[in-house]
């Protein structure tokens, strides 16, 4: 009886130990998208994400973009700014970074660029790479710098942060 308790104790830990060891290999601390309106996406509406705190460790951030063959152009241009925030001794410190973004979203062929949909496409695209110290977060927001004020045929902006 003793020698069948400990075999049952013994399988019930390997397969604890096997399921731990396999399970949660995600390297994503966050993925959010943010719909705008597919009538038209307006200059002046910005886009704000706001990330919680981080482990410390090196980090990738890149932006989605959906979008349908109604865009006009062939590639979208954006403005993301990226402000870090660290708390360090109660003290309030930022970091901003700012980056151009140019987004292909219609190929030469006159195809839609990226991971197909049923009716749109995604396209994922790499912003930066930085070091986060423990819980710092960030503050982020997107905005177009197209031609037009309104340019339709986008229907969601997201990012997603990976760590590497």
């Amino acid at each position: 009886m003793r020698m069948k308790v400990f075999t049952f104790i013994y399988i019930v830990v390997l397969v604890l130990w096997g399921m731990s060891t396999t399970s949660c290999n995600d390297p994503r601390t966050y993925d959010h998208y943010e719909s705008v309106s597919v009538k038209g996406w307006e200059r002046n509406d910005t886009l704000t994400f706001n990330l919680p705190r981080q482990w410390e460790g090196n980090y990738k951030l890149s932006l989605g973009l959906r979008a349908s063959q109604t865009f006009p152009y062939r590639s979208v241009s954006l403005i993301v700014e990226s402000t870090i925030i660290n708390y360090k001794h109660k003290k309030k410190q930022e970091k901003v970074i700012r980056d151009t973004v140019h987004c292909e979203i219609i190929t030469d062929k006159g195809m839609l660029a990226g991971q197909d949909g049923i009716s749109n496409t995604e396209i994922r695209q790499h912003i930066a790479s930085f070091q986060l110290n423990r819980n710092d977060s960030l503050h982020i927001t997107i905005h177009h710098v197209m031609s037009r004020n309104s340019i339709p045929g986008i229907s969601d902006i997201g990012l997603r942060l990976q760590r590497r």
